[in-house]
Parts: structure tokens; C-alpha cells; sequence
């Protein structure tokens, strides 16, 4: 079970160069914003030296705003690892998008099942429904919407992930069946359900980061809240969850802080960077 972390930092702090965080439920908060007080606290972190990676489902355009926010430079991976950019460059080190078979078979699925669905790009998502799958994930994309289009009509780089939208209230079964057919799905928000390409995730969207950096799983930290963070946290040196989290990722993770709705990373990342400062003095 993870520790709680009550204002005191993990004995080995020290021995991390990288952390990696996740942001939906865990930098932003439930409206799917990021504080000003969190994205200050990642820019002193970096200022001390650790290099900052964001790891989320959203889409890389969003998170690079992110990192505009900051004035910094860093990498991130999106579409759940199906996508992995550095910053300083705006250069793609990892590009893992659908094959046209499995590609195929998710869009069937959609329209046979009458799902929204939401097909995630390099720079730009798409969807055939103008409806409220459409209009929810603007919060998330830091104001981005996606382009009506025919699916058939997107280049193979433009097919990283899709995200189903299925009503919470449904008791149709809808989610059961999605499930079945595609066992690797994970829920990330209340009402919406996505795939990447087989064997993609962002463990997978982490390792050529690390890579690039010259670093190890054992130098870096993990802050995550949901079951698209089961991937990574548990191979990170340090793994913390959002006191948020689905309960099963706390049980993956060596420790925990405090709720997204309270800003629980600022907190965590302030803490830090003063220690990471007094040393450094």
C-alpha cells in the first residue's frame, strides 16, 4: 500500500534526474485545467536541474501549451505513448500509430455500436459526430476541437488513438462489450474509453525518452492517477499516486499525495525544488 506523504519528501529523492507526470486528475484539475500555481512549481523543478515529461492521453499540440506555459523545454508523450515529442526541437523521437487492419476494426466497431468515437493525430484529432464527445474534449486539449472528417480520409500518421464516448448513466452494456472485443481499452475520464496500437502505452512512450537522456527507470519519478499510468508507474525508481486514483493504482504505487482539486502536485514540486535549492547553495 502506498505511503502517504505528508509533507516530507521520499528518502531517495536524491537519486532522480526525470519526473514524468501524467495530467488529467493529476496536474489539472476536474474542469481539466492546470493551475498557474502547478505550472510554476514544474518550471522551479526544472529549474533545479530535473528534466519535466508529461505523459497524458491528450494530444501533443496540448501539451506542448503546457510546456509554452512554463517557458521551459521538455518532452511529451501522448496519445498514451503513441506519440513522443521533444520540445526544443518540436522533434518526434517515437510514432506509433494503427495498423490499417486494426484501424479498421476500431472504426467498425464504433459505427456498428453507435459510439462516438475521436480518432488522435500528431497535431490534430478528428471525429464524424458533431456531438457531445466533440464538445467535451476541448477542456482537456487546452481548447482544441476536433475536425469532422471521414475516417477513411486520414493519413497513417494521423491514427494514433481513438477515444470511445460512452454515457456513464448507460446500462446497455456498451462498456462490457467494448471490453470483450478490445481487452486492452482504458478509462481515463468518466465517459470516454481508448485505444492505442497493440502493445503501445506510455511505458512504451517513456523508454525513448529515457534513452535520450541517457538515464534509467531507477532515476526517475512517476506521479499518476488512472489505469493509462499502470504502464509506467510501477517500472519507475519513485512511483506516487494522486490521492484521486483508482484504487488500484495507489496499490501499484509506493506512495501517495494529496487530491488534484487541491493542487496536491504544486505542493509536492515546491517542496522539492527547495530541498533540490538548498543543496545546490
Amino acid at each position: 500500500m502506498a505511503t502517504f506523504l505528508d509533507g516530507v519528501l521520499p528518502e531517495n529523492i536524491d537519486n532522480i534526474d526525470v519526473a514524468v507526470f501524467d495530467v488529467d486528475g493529476t496536474l489539472s484539475r476536474d474542469d481539466s485545467s492546470v493551475s498557474d500555481r502547478t505550472i510554476d512549481a514544474l518550471r522551479a523543478l526544472a529549474d533545479t536541474g530535473i528534466e519535466i515529461v508529461l505523459a497524458s492521453g491528450r494530444m501533443a499540440p496540448a501539451l506542448r501549451k503546457l510546456f509554452g506555459r512554463m517557458d521551459r523545454n521538455g518532452y511529451v508523450i501522448a496519445c498514451n505513448g503513441a506519440i513522443t515529442v521533444h520540445t526544443d526541437h518540436d522533434t518526434i523521437i517515437g510514432l506509433s500509430p494503427f495498423s490499417d487492419e486494426y484501424f479498421e476494426k476500431i472504426v467498425e466497431f464504433g459505427r456498428e455500436n453507435d459510439l462516438q468515437s475521436v480518432i488522435f493525430g500528431t497535431d490534430f484529432f478528428f471525429t464524424e459526430t458533431d456531438g457531445v464527445a466533440r464538445q467535451i474534449l476541448q477542456g482537456p486539449n487546452e481548447g482544441l476541437t476536433p475536425t469532422l472528417v471521414k475516417f477513411e480520409d486520414l493519413d497513417s500518421d494521423d491514427r494514433l488513438k481513438v477515444m470511445y464516448y460512452i454515457d456513464p448513466e448507460d446500462t446497455t452494456g456498451k462498456v462490457e462489450h467494448l471490453r470483450e472485443n478490445f481487452p486492452d481499452t482504458v478509462k481515463t475520464l468518466p465517459e470516454f474509453y481508448e485505444l492505442t496500437n497493440h502493445d503501445v502505452s506510455k511505458w512504451t512512450g517513456l523508454t525513448p525518452v529515457l534513452s535520450d537522456l541517457g538515464t534509467t527507470p531507477e532515476r526517475t519519478l512517476g506521479i499518476g492517477d488512472s489505469e493509462n499510468d499502470m504502464s509506467w508507474l510501477p517500472n519507475v525508481g519513485i512511483s506516487v499516486a494522486m490521492g484521486n486514483a483508482y484504487p488500484h493504482v495507489k496499490d501499484a504505487c509506493d506512495y501517495q499525495i494529496g487530491q488534484n482539486e487541491d493542487d496536491a502536485v504544486a505542493d509536492f514540486l515546491t517542496l522539492w525544488a527547495n530541498h533540490r535549492g538548498q543543496r545546490q547553495d
